[in-house]
């Protein structure tokens, strides 16, 4: 009889320094006596076994502390077996943490051996423990550290540590604590009393006057409240004002400027100042307007859910330490005698008051390494002074600052930020409040560095000249002759300037007043919405969106009520060149009532589509719709109606939705429908993929409705290289272009059998072609024009040598939790986040941040995930991307996953950051709400080296399919940095035209099509970093490959309107806005050239009938239209007389295996698969969880090289063994998981059954 020794018992067991047969014996020993193994901590268990204490990770020792576990060495196994009972146990927690740091040594600051410890760091996290005691310690300790990981794990273990000792956790700093903190950390802990401290009666009375200057001033302006303008329209018109002032350089002639005026009046409507006559100094105004309308709606922000912010609320939304300077103290005399000491002119300044000032960012960034620091002046109107306090100053976006005051000397060192040692300087660019008639001066910290003295303009500086830091214009004197009347110091970085005082002074001229605050001054938000609390809400309020189409739009052909018109036919001839698709669809209607109707036909296609053709035919008429744009073809529609003639008008509802406005349509006749577009196809492992969706189709329920409708499919395949294999899941085909030598042919023709019908599965086609990951290029002449459109196709093959904790050792979810994310936005990022959260189950390194104007860490919980609220202040991604740098991974990637709005603020300070730690972190976004800045999302995944989503609201039913891509890129090397050089011989040929114009990374099974209008080219160079080093491709093409067409002109066309409508044109954004202005021309111009849709252009076909006219009875001659199109590129070919099932398999050796015949390869068919599925899943779950230690897989049937049995999990035979075994018995079911409709291959089919959705 066994003994039961450790019956009840269940261990967790650690060991790590025992030998393979000494671990197997422990474990044996302990199921033998009655104990249970688990290897995972959790409630079940009731021993944490070890070998020693160290092997317990700071995830083990929270969760042992949590269930409170006795940790106990193994050796308690043997002596229990020996004494016949289990033993007592006494290990504690304590005693492992203490264990955890014996190789550690603690240092003072002052002993001899203490390694150098340098004054200028960061600090990365804090916390404040407190004990009562009656024993004294005066030491400052540290120990040093050689990863982030360590410093992380120690820092968790130390603060356990010291709970166990009963030192109680601090929520705040108490302030006789303060000398315990480092000169660094009490700086940081002035920044945090922001947002918490009191304020000072002077400092409340001018937060009041710089607040209610600003509002005034916007109110006496603007036609509307400031908050009915959106960010996303202050962008626009800011590239606007750039696009005007380069015509205005390039000499433009006055109709033009003012009708780029006109476009810039639309969108910020005034009520006063409305002027068309544009000069710098206008550009200059309404910049400054701009600017003043982005800091008002960014401070707003901190305040949406108070509609009457207080003066403490307004001042924390200017996000910096404000402070009035007491008029008797030194420091007040010091800064007064500073600014007054030179003074060129007759006119004395009085200084009112004195304020302190500390920017958090500018601490941050300030380059103070660069030398050389002057204390410089920079004036400005009050009005602008909100905006400078909560942004800091800016470089010029249109032209540099000119407030319409004195100043005559504009730019005289180009788009730089300007400074002078002179207050007679300063006040030519100050202006008395409206307020109290006072003015306002900034005193800086400006890094001059290398400084060069320049005596004449240089209007085109945008820089400081090589070798220098700064730029130096000399006032001219008596004895020294230069173009400047003042000393002007330039730089032309934000982060060599640091504000550090704000002075209160005015002029003899000056009227002052007293200042009532409160009165007229309160910014009100129009249309307030409560805020929302999830807190309480149950999680299945948060799934995603259907992912059918159907559940969310209807589709087909529908009468002004959505009543459906049912479809009698559809056809669909399609022709496939690499990875691109000219699909053109026909589809039959009747109206079968009495009377005319007014429909809606809506058609559904994935985004990568365009739609380039719709023709219509009717009453033995042709009616070929027209590109136009979208006022003229909306007034000749809504005319035709008017008048009683047929009309057709197509718009794109959303990225992926088309409807047709189809108007009069006559009782009792048919309509055939033809649309024609174009679009590209995914490839995975080397297969690509083309899918017809059933939505495309207005599938019926009823059965017998839809047996009735007619369906069939001609296409021809066009590759580059070898067609190996031809696979449907949805049908029977027919075939041209099968081989039966070892020659393998790049070109087949396929159509449906007789009698197809089109189910809810659509028609689903995939090609395996040889050398799929070889780079290669198209280029296409134009049958009419003299024109040559070109495609590049790139898909990296990365090598397999990359485990998923290389890849990603880190896993972090910034979910921005703002104010500007109230309501449905933040609903939705819950969403997106909760869903990559439970693809990411079975990760233990998975952590959320939910950010505001500052963050908080939670561990990985469904639960507390929920509970987020849109109440965090501002949007300061920023300081949580400062505090993540500081303790990156030593290995591997760490993943960033932003879910936001995209309205970020510090662009400067968050670009930096990005760009500064893209070697160990990586950032994919995702953008959400219609009013998302996709601009500032798609950049920060480009210097982020990750990969941009937006999740339009229209469109939920795809969002499932972009959060797996996003999932699949994080577990996935990369390619990044991605650009292509276009070879012309010709110098004279004009610039090559391309799109994207920006090229995001590429990830596993992602390909790159690269589209350019670039004339007598035939060779590209393609330039990538992998792995941190560069690669480069040269892919190229002769003149008799190139092929005549109109394919490639409508995708490239396409491509160029995709890049105007999402891509990145420039890095800045009022730079991006300009080139879109630039372009909408063009656009509109590529778009009816090539019969593309916009959302500038519409589709209109309009059918003339006399009012006398009488219908034919016939219908269209269905058969002979559709027979029109022809597909088939092998006319000399004759289609193979026996159909088969599913698949053609192009080279020899392959046999045809179908659903039916799977089960009757041997006698035992059925259950050998059975067994085969079950013990791949077993392997996929031992491979993703990584519980067995040693046993690293390469691939599902594929264990890593460097895997041995020597030190691993007792296992490692067992699954060897198993490997072997199914390598064996999957060729005798070749493809088996296609037919089975598991999936693309084994990994994906049990991914997908165990809900592991990661590569």
């Amino acid at each position: 009889m066994a003994m039961t020794i450790f019956a009840d018992c269940v261990f967790f067991v650690k060991v790590r320094n025992l030998p393979i047969q000494e671990k197997t014996r422990l474990r044996a020993c302990i199921k033998e006596n009655g104990g249970e193994i688990h290897y995972v901590i959790n409630r079940k268990c009731t021993h944490v076994l070890v070998d020693t204490a160290d092997v317990l990770s700071c995830n083990d020792l929270k969760t042992i502390r949590k269930y409170q576990l006795p940790v106990v060495h193994a050796d308690i196994i043997w002596k229990s077996v020996e004494n016949g009972k289990l033993l007592p146990t006494d290990c504690d927690v304590a005693a492992c943490y203490s264990t955890v740091f014996t190789g550690h040594t603690f240092y003072t600051e002052n002993d001899r051996d203490a390694p150098f410890f340098p004054r200028d760091f960061e600090v990365a996290k804090y916390n404040i423990l407190e004990k009562v005691s009656l024993s004294l310690s005066d030491n400052k300790q540290f120990i040093v550290n050689k990863t982030a990981e360590e410093i992380r794990e120690n820092y968790d273990i130390l603060v356990a540590n010291l709970k166990s000792q009963e030192f109680l956790l601090r929520e705040t700093f108490p302030p006789e604590a303060g000398w315990l903190a480092s000169t660094k950390l009490q700086k940081l802990l002035l920044e945090e009393s922001i947002s918490s401290s009191a304020i000072s009666q002077q400092v409340s009375d001018f937060v009041e006057l710089i607040w209610a200057e600003a509002l005034g001033h916007l109110d006496s302006l603007l036609f509307e409240s400031v908050n009915n303008i959106s960010l996303n329209d202050v962008s626009k018109a800011e590239g606007i004002l750039l696009q005007v002032k380069n015509a205005l350089d390039e000499g433009a002639d006055k109709a033009a400027l003012q009708k780029m005026m006109m476009e810039f009046y639309e969108l910020i409507r005034h009520k006063t100042e409305i002027d068309y006559e544009v000069s710098k100094k206008l550009l200059s105004r309404k910049q400054d307007l701009c600017q003043l309308i982005r800091d008002m709606l960014n401070i707003q922000e901190t305040n949406m859910s108070c509609p009457n912010p207080t003066s403490l609320a307004k001042y924390q939304a200017l996000r910096c330490k404000i402070e009035a300077l007491d008029p008797i103290s030194d420091e007040f005399r010091y800064v007064a005698q500073q600014v007054l000491k030179k003074n060129y002119n007759d006119r004395p300044v009085r200084i009112l008051q004195v304020y302190s000032v500390g920017r958090v960012s500018e601490t941050a960034e300030f380059l103070g390494s660069l030398g050389n620091i002057q204390s410089l002046f920079h004036a400005s109107s009050v009005r602008n002074f909100m905006g400078i306090l909560s942004r800091g100053l800016l470089l010029p976006k249109v032209v540099v600052e000119d407030h319409g005051l004195e100043r005559t000397d504009i730019g005289n060192l180009g788009s730089g930020i300007y400074f002078s040692d002179s207050v007679s300087a300063s006040i030519k660019y100050s202006s008395p409040s409206e307020m109290d008639g006072s003015r306002l001066l900034a005193v800086c910290d400006v890094a001059l560095g290398s400084c060069l003295d320049l005596y004449e303009r240089d209007f085109s500086l945008n820089d400081a000249p090589s070798g220098y830091n700064s730029v130096h214009g000399v006032r001219k004197t008596a004895d020294i002759s230069s173009d400047f009347e003042d000393d002007e110091f330039v730089v032309y970085k934000t982060a060599q300037v640091k504000i550090r005082y704000v002075v209160k002074f005015c002029l003899p001229e000056d009227q002052i007043k007293p200042f009532q605050p409160g009165t007229g001054v309160e910014l009100v938000k129009d249309n307030s919405e409560p805020e929302i609390n999830f807190k309480l809400a149950s999680q299945m309020c948060y799934a995603l969106p259907s992912a059918n189409i159907s559940n969310t739009v209807r589709t087909g052909l529908q009468d002004k009520l959505g009543n459906p018109v049912p479809l009698e036919g559809f056809h669909i001839k399609a022709k496939i060149i690499d990875f691109v698709a000219q699909v053109v669809i026909f589809q039959t209607y009747t109206n079968q009532s009495s009377s005319p109707i007014e429909a809606k036909y809506v058609f559904p296609l994935d985004d990568k589509a365009a739609v380039c053709g719709f023709e219509a035919f009717i009453n033995g008429k042709h009616i070929i719709g027209k590109v136009k744009e979208k006022k003229q073809a909306h007034r000749e529609y809504r005319k035709a109606i008017s008048q009683g003639d047929g009309a057709y008008l197509m718009d794109q509802d959303a990225p992926d939705i088309f409807v047709i406005s189809v108007g009069n349509l006559p009782p009792n006749s048919t309509v055939l429908i033809k649309i024609t577009y174009i679009t590209e196809l995914s490839c995975q492992n080397g297969c690509i993929t083309f899918h017809m969706p059933a939505s495309v189709s207005p599938w019926q329920q009823d059965k017998a409705l839809n047996e009735n409708t007619g369906f069939s499919l001609d296409m021809s395949i066009e590759m580059p290289y070898s067609i190996e294999r031809l696979y449907s899941w949805t049908h029977k085909l027919k075939t041209k272009g099968k081989l039966t030598s070892l020659k393998l042919c790049c070109k087949a023709v396929i159509k449906t059998v007789k009698n197809s019908r089109l189910d809810s599965s659509g028609f689903g086609l995939d090609i395996w072609i040889s050398e799929a990951y070889l780079p290669r290029m198209w280029v296409e002449k134009h049958p009419n024009q003299n024109s040559e459109a070109c495609m590049l196709v790139f898909q990296p093959e990365f090598e397999a040598a990359f485990d998923d904790e290389q890849l990603s050792s880190e896993i972090i979810i910034l979910l921005d939790c703002s104010n500007s994310m109230a309501g449905a936005m933040l609903r939705e990022a819950k969403q997106i986040a909760l869903h990559a959260l439970k693809q990411l189950r079975f990760r233990q390194n998975v952590n959320v941040v939910k950010f505001g104007t500052n963050y908080n860490l939670d561990l990985f919980s469904l639960v507390t995930s929920t509970s987020a609220t849109a109440t965090l202040g501002n949007t300061d991604l920023w300081k949580t991307l400062r505090y993540l740098s500081l303790l990156f991974p030593s290995r591997g990637y760490r993943n960033l996953l932003l879910i936001s709005d995209g309205h970020i603020q510090n662009e400067s300070v968050t670009f930096q950051i990005v760009k500064d730690n893209v070697y160990h972190t990586r950032l994919f976004t995702c953008g959400v709400g219609s009013a998302a800045n996709r601009h500032m999302l798609r950049s920060l995944s480009q210097y982020g080296a990750g990969a941009f989503e937006y999740f339009d609201p229209k469109s939920k039913h795809n969002w499932e399919t972009k959060i797996q891509r996003q999932v699949s890129r994080i577990f996935s090397p990369g390619c990044s940095s991605v650009s292509i050089k276009w070879q012309q011989f010709n110098t004279n040929e004009p610039e090559p035209m391309q799109a994207p114009a920006q090229i995001q990374s590429l990830f596993t099974n992602e390909r790159l099509l690269v589209y350019g209008f670039v004339p007598h080219c035939t060779q590209a160079t393609l330039k990538a970093i992998i792995n941190d080093k560069e690669l480069q491709t040269v892919v190229s093409t002769t003149e008799l490959q190139k092929t005549t067409g109109t394919v490639l002109h409508k995708l490239t066309a396409r491509a160029f309107i995709r890049d105007y409508e999402d891509g990145i044109l420039h890095e800045n954004e009022t730079e991006h806005e300009m080139k879109k202005q630039v372009l909408k021309n063009k656009i509109i111009r590529l778009s009816l050239e090539n019969s593309i849709i916009t959302q500038f252009t519409s589709f209109i076909a309009v059918e003339k009938r006399d009012a006398n006219e009488i219908c034919p009875a016939d219908v269209p001659n269905i058969p002979e239209i559709i027979a029109q199109e022809n597909v088939d590129i092998l006319p000399y070919m004759d289609w193979d007389q026996k159909p088969v099932e599913s698949e053609i398999l192009f080279s020899e050796g392959f046999s045809q295996v179908t659903i039916f015949n799977i089960c009757f390869y041997c006698s035992n068919g059925k259950e050998k698969l059975l067994q085969l599925i079950a013990t791949l899943l077993v392997l996929q779950f031992i491979r993703c969880t990584k519980e067995l230690n040693g046993i690293v897989f390469k691939s599902l049937m594929k264990l890593d090289n460097l895997t041995t049995s020597s030190g691993v999990h007792w296992t490692f035979e067992l699954i060897k063994k198993a490997i072997e075994w199914v390598r064996k018995v999957d060729k005798q079911f070749p493809a088996i998981y296609y037919r089975l409709e598991l999936g693309k291959d084994w990994d994906s089919a049990t991914k997908k059954i165990l809900g592991i959705t990661f590569n």
